[in-house]
């Protein structure tokens, strides 16, 4: 197999030398070929012109792509991908956070399950975890992952990392719109609605610390760039609308059987003849809801149905403009 690593950055000047050089030491460990592809996600410090020299040292192995705008992560991601050689495309951060042999694990699923087409990297199984890394992130990404697990899918435990390895043919040819962080929900989202067979294998996640070369400054913690609010808005609105008859359903089902409990209490009452009417109405009432929510569970599988259509015929189209020649 020929392997590609895609790793994106933004405003990293202060680790991105560092970060290559530790990654390409930990890539040439594996029996495999690869290529590292960096993407300057229109960075504004002097990131450009780190990269462009590593470019230039290493340029058997490492490739750089970049833009003067910054677009997002998913946009970056999907630059890198699309311009991928490999066989197995594998997408982590620049600075091996996910530890030294993270691409040499996520790419050996294959020599023992051929079949796989999607591994993702999760600390939240069974001998995975986090090193160093805040305690509100720590429990933003664990409360958050069986959130969105509970809405989409309960096949993984792991949505929002990027670590993870594709085959070429699938990621490639996957219909993906999002251009922020959101794209990684897409993808498997995506991908669980075409039938696509993923795993995930256990990993720590460790914010390093840095040595920096002015002498003057500390050692400086990794820190993040995300907008929290907004990411913790963006996630749980894509979560809710991804497959709302997972729950529109079990709505449905808990009002009906709170409006019969209530029914009967009212017959009960009226036998023994107390006042029943305000137990009738609020029964009645549930019960209305409850086939209103059903209704709207229909309709929210019709539209399932209707937008997986929708995503294979773009994803035909995908197919075809990769297969015509380009002038």
């Amino acid at each position: 197999m020929f392997i590609s690593i895609v790793s994106p950055f933004f405003n990293e000047s202060l680790i991105l030398e560092k970060s290559v050089e530790l990654m390409i030491s930990n890539l040439s460990t594996l029996q495999h070929e690869w290529e590292f592809i960096i993407v300057n996600d229109g960075s504004s410090d002097n990131s450009l012109e780190i990269a462009q020299s590593l470019a230039e040292k290493y340029r058997n192995n490492l490739r750089l792509i970049s833009y003067p705008i910054n677009k997002g992560r998913g946009y970056a991601l999907k630059q890198g991908i699309d311009a991928a050689n490999g066989d197995i495309i594998v997408t982590t951060e620049v600075d091996s956070s996910w530890g030294d042999t993270i691409v040499r694990d996520l790419v050996g699923v294959w020599d023992n399950d051929p079949g796989v087409d999607i591994v993702v990297a999760s600390p939240h199984m069974p001998g995975g975890g986090y090193k160093n890394v805040p305690r509100k992130r720590v429990l933003l990404s664990g409360w958050g992952n069986v959130f969105i697990r509970f809405l989409v899918s309960k096949k993984i435990t792991m949505f929002t990392g990027m670590t993870r390895a594709y085959r070429a043919e699938v990621i490639k040819n996957l219909p993906v719109m999002e251009k922020e962080k959101e794209f990684h929900l897409e993808v498997v989202l995506k991908a669980i609605s075409f039938g696509y067979r993923i795993t995930e294998i256990p990993c720590v996640l460790e914010w390093k610390d840095y040595n920096l070369q002015d002498k003057d400054r500390k050692k400086e913690k990794r820190k993040s760039s995300s907008n929290i609010s907004k990411l913790i808005s963006t996630h749980v609105l894509f979560g809710i609308l991804a497959r709302p008859v997972r729950y529109l359903w079990g709505a449905s089902l808990g009002l009906a059987g709170a409006g019969i409990l209530f029914l009967i209490w009212a017959i009960v009452q009226l036998l023994i003849g107390q006042v029943a009417i305000f137990l009738a109405l609020t029964a009645a009432l549930l019960l209305i809801i409850s086939i209103l929510f059903f209704i709207f569970g229909v309709l929210s599988t019709q539209n399932s149905i209707v937008q997986k259509e929708l995503w294979k015929v773009q994803q035909d189209i995908c197919l075809l403009s990769r297969e015509l020649p380009k002038k």
